[in-house]
């Protein structure tokens, strides 16, 4: 198995899992994000995935190769996947440790760091890339937003209750 080790330039970041981990299809929990790079940035992440693979699997085995990352044509950039059942590491753009929790939410200005490595299983050889340690850049919070009113907008009436629910059943 080839392995090599990473970290991304600073991308945008996409549903990210990085405090708590994502149980909806594994119990146990999967720290994860995915992260948009311009694709220009993200060529030398490529070309080590690909490296890893060659060096591993050989170029004939290249066409069935599976990676870690996709170039969103929509955007023109490269959304990279990275994953962990370990908890990420969690840096500030200082370089210093962040004890607590965060509410790390899409749009964050991040950079990822971690191993890659080839894998052969179920009939599927491709790369995969481990997460280990996140620095927030430029951090964008999950969680509730609150609005201030706007003048002259919609406003919600509730429907009145009616009273005697008996004309709902009328036999």
């Amino acid at each position: 198995m080839s392995k090599a080790k990473f970290v991304t330039p600073k991308g945008s970041a996409v549903w990210p899992w990085l405090s708590n981990p994502d149980t909806r299809y594994n119990a146990e929990g999967v720290y994860k994000t995915d992260l948009m790079v311009p694709k220009d940035q993200a060529q030398a992440i490529m070309a080590k995935a690909k490296e890893i693979f060659v060096e591993e699997y050989g170029d004939k085995a290249l066409p069935k190769a599976k990676w870690p990352f996709e170039i969103d044509e929509e955007s023109g950039g490269v959304r990279i996947r990275a994953k962990s059942a370990k908890k990420p590491v969690l840096y500030d753009a200082a370089g210093s440790v962040i004890k607590e929790d965060l509410n790390v939410g899409n749009g964050s200005g991040i950079k990822v760091s971690g191993v890659m490595s080839t894998y052969n299983a179920g009939g599927n050889t491709g790369v995969t890339m481990y997460l280990n340690a996140v620095q927030i850049i430029d951090l964008v919070e999950f969680g509730g937003t609150t609005f201030e009113p706007v003048e002259d907008g919609y406003v919600h009436a509730a429907p009145e209750e009616t009273k005697g629910n008996d004309a709902a059943f009328d036999f």
